[in-house]
């Protein structure tokens, strides 16, 4: 089972895009049994997906809507409040994935307090309390049994649930704007991969896909930070040949409204669709070759 989390400590730079066509690839595209998480207390990959509601504990965050398949008139449920999220597993809880509008594709959602909560444990108890927990829920035989991907969408950050991301994951894509700050970002990351690479087993591996340009504009800037990254000798090999331009059709797709609501759907002659399609498949290549 591949575990493949979109990764990268700055905000903006499209991580949730990324993460939602990749999903959408394995479970449209190839026929995979696919499970998304969202590690991003900010919940924007559930609610792509699920109708998020307001916490009323704290107004400022998202929780989980009531799961579907909650009855709580059945006797052995009345320990669950018919919610349910990633974040359950620091609390010693189980996870009950959502089914999505999308064949083959099941979320665990965010919850914002918890997520937070877990982002702040202090640093004597991380390792335990957070950092281990995400990899031992995902080699746990059910999720095993059940999926054939994970895709995780992340905080921007470098913290306890980023480390943890990166400690379950087989494989991560970086996504970055070519913009001064995110690419910044970048750098980043690849000395959290490197850590985590160090000390690894090395029969696991942790396989830096690469590095995504995302919302790529024909600017001078642009332009010359992705060429200043291709030829940067320490760098350059990570750097991918696709890219993902900027297209309001990434963003129209995310409404309710929106018809199609993947990118998948569209004609096969449609831009977007060639576009995620070429970058998806390369992408997909590197991780399955």
């Amino acid at each position: 089972m591949k575990i493949i989390a979109f990764v990268n400590n700055k905000g903006g730079v499209g991580k949730t895009t990324c993460s939602k066509i990749m999903a959408e690839y394995l479970s449209k595209v190839k026929k995979m049994s696919v499970l998304g998480i969202d590690f991003d207390p900010q919940c924007n990959f559930s609610h792509q997906y699920l109708q998020m509601e307001i916490d009323p504990v704290a107004p400022e965050g998202l929780i989980p809507p009531i799961h579907p398949d909650y009855n709580p008139e059945d006797l052995e449920e009345m320990d669950w409040e018919g919610r349910s999220s990633i974040a359950e597993i620091f609390y010693g809880q189980g996870v009950v994935p959502y089914p999505t509008y999308i064949e083959n594709l099941d979320l665990a959602p965010g919850h914002a307090e918890r997520l937070l909560a877990a982002e702040s444990v202090r640093k004597t108890e991380v390792v335990e309390k957070v950092h281990k927990q995400l990899a031992n829920f995902l080699n746990s035989e059910d999720v095993r049994a059940a999926y054939d991907a994970v895709i995780i969408d992340t905080a921007p950050s470098k913290g306890p649930l980023t480390i943890s991301v990166m400690k379950a994951a087989t494989d991560i894509v970086i996504p970055s704007v070519m913009e001064e700050q995110p690419v910044q970002g970048i750098y980043g990351m690849l000395q959290l991969w490197m850590q985590e690479s160090l000390i690894r087993e090395k029969s696991r591996p942790l396989n830096l896909v690469g590095i995504l340009p995302n919302m790529f504009k024909q600017t001078r800037l642009h332009k010359d930070l992705l060429n200043s990254l291709q030829g940067n000798p320490a760098i350059n090999r990570y750097i991918l040949p696709v890219k993902l331009n900027q297209r309001i059709v990434y963003a129209e797709v995310d409404s309710e409204e929106a018809n199609p609501r993947s990118i998948f759907d569209f004609p096969d002659d449609h831009i977007a669709k060639k576009e995620a399609l070429e970058a998806y498949q390369h992408i997909a290549e590197r991780i399955y070759s």
